[in-house]
């Protein structure tokens, strides 16, 4: 039995599938500019604290996510493979969202953890399925680009809808402190996950992989040792280490950096974050452009070099303190932020269609585990790490008074780390080897391949 490519989705169908990054967003940035100084300062955990904790449970995920990857490859409904998986992440997500969102004054250190887990768990299901949705779903090398593309699209806007609540709020005459505004920022998402839940599981189909023989049996630890030592994924593995710190160290102390080094305003840094996600839309088609006229490292690599110099910016603008510089800093840094992002989503997508050709398994759903687990690694270290040397090592602390030394401490871990992590991701994607070339030639095998046993439904 041969598998023909699949029908390029249509444009509405692809935004409907898009549309699951809006809770997605909510687990990103969000977390990292508003909910970490939340808790870390309203709620009155502090910063070590915060970010050990922080640190703490993405290493407790790097166990779940493998386990959660191997569900959505082996257990399938008469919904498809992945669909049952999206509907299941709602409640899960919701009622921990909530929770997480509008803590008490004075939640301690239980009341994070638990709730942190929980809403970890969600969000691993929700991603992971969503991801190893498109390998299945995408036609070619470029169309992977393209399905990873809306959804960041989608979830940069929604980043920055939710990081511009607190000046929305001002501008609309609504007083609200740091907890009415991560308040305003969960019930957004609270709404949104069932709706865009609902239109993804109606309108996007859900097939099995094309080249797919075999179903995934049991969870082995054995197949995911060799993913990770696969000399193609463990680059893919390494730049999203380095990427997802890189963008963690900066989300953590944008609101610090912004407030004490360049006297913004609480609407001030809003707005500006608000242009930097601004930027970073509107410069998407360009790096969708640059990787289909060169390669997917190609138009990484240069996005993330650009990001490492950008970021390192800010650190000779600090000592004259002025806002307008530092929205301009921000303004040139929010150009290539999403580029990395969905390009290496794309390159595993690229990664799993190979995997699928040598051994007839759709282990989609561990590929993609293994990559947010990478992913929340790094995010774990920059919260750990990044708030450590802050507090410890550059003396910074936002609820006391701080030397002009201990600002520029800061700044210079908000700029000189992240620059030097995305420059190390730009030097190591130029050696990823999987070209466009190979992949049509694996999507050439696929195609004359004739498989001894149906795929599995």
């Amino acid at each position: 039995m041969s598998q023909s490519p699949p029908k390029r989705l249509s444009f509405p169908r692809v935004l409907a599938f898009a549309s699951l990054s809006v809770p997605i967003a909510g687990v990103g940035l969000p977390v990292g500019v508003y909910l970490a100084p939340l808790y870390a300062n309203e709620v009155g955990l502090g910063l070590e604290l915060t970010g050990l904790l922080f640190m703490l449970l993405r290493f407790w995920d790097i166990v779940t996510d493998p386990v959660m990857g191997y569900m959505v490859d082996r257990y399938r409904s008469p919904l498809g493979r992945v669909r049952h998986w999206i509907l299941l992440s709602v409640p899960v997500l919701g009622i921990s969202t909530f929770f997480v969102y509008m803590p008490p004054q004075g939640a301690g250190p239980g009341y994070f953890i638990f709730w942190m887990l929980i809403f970890y768990v969600g969000f691993t299901l929700l991603q992971t399925s969503r991801s190893s949705w498109v390998p299945a779903i995408a036609r070619d090398y470029d169309d992977r680009s393209r399905l990873f593309l809306w959804p960041e699209i989608i979830s940069v806007s929604a980043m920055l809808f939710l990081l511009a609540v607190p000046l929305i709020l001002s501008l609309s005459g609504i007083q609200a402190d740091r907890f009415g505004q991560v308040a305003v920022m969960g019930w957004i998402l609270i709404i949104a996950l069932p709706v865009v839940a609902t239109l993804a599981c109606v309108f996007v189909p859900d097939p099995p992989l094309r080249g797919e023989s075999r179903q995934v049996e049991k969870f082995e630890l054995k197949p995911l040792i060799a993913a990770i030592r696969n000399p193609v994924f463990s680059k893919v593995l390494t730049i999203e280490l380095l990427v997802s710190t890189a963008i963690s160290v900066t989300a953590a102390n944008f609101l610090f950096v912004a407030e004490f080094a360049f006297g913004a305003t609480d609407a001030q840094t809003s707005l500006a974050l608000m242009l930097f996600f601004v930027m970073a839309i509107l410069a998407l088609p360009f790096w969708l452009w640059l990787a289909k006229r060169t390669e997917k490292r190609t138009a990484f690599f240069a996005a993330v070099t650009w990001s490492g110099v950008s970021f390192t910016l800010f650190i000779p603008l600090s000592p004259f303190a002025d806002y307008n510089l530092f929205l301009i800093a921000s303004l040139i840094a929010g150009i290539p932020f999403s580029a990395p992002i969905f390009l290496a989503r794309a390159m595993t997508a690229d990664v799993v269609e190979l995997q699928a050709a040598e051994t007839g398994e759709n282990r989609a759903g561990n590929f993609y585990a293994l990559l947010t687990s990478f992913s929340k690694i790094g995010s774990s270290l920059a919260f750990g790490v990044g708030y450590f040397i802050v507090g410890r090592i550059a003396g910074f602390h936002p609820r006391e008074e701080n030397s002009d030394a201990s600002i520029f401490g800061l700044v210079l871990v908000f700029g000189l780390l992240p620059g030097l992590l995305y420059i190390s991701a730009g030097l190591l994607a130029r050696t990823y080897p999987l070209t466009r070339a190979m992949q049509e030639e694996t999507a050439r095998r696929l195609e004359t391949r004739t498989l001894i046993t149906p795929a599995v439904p």
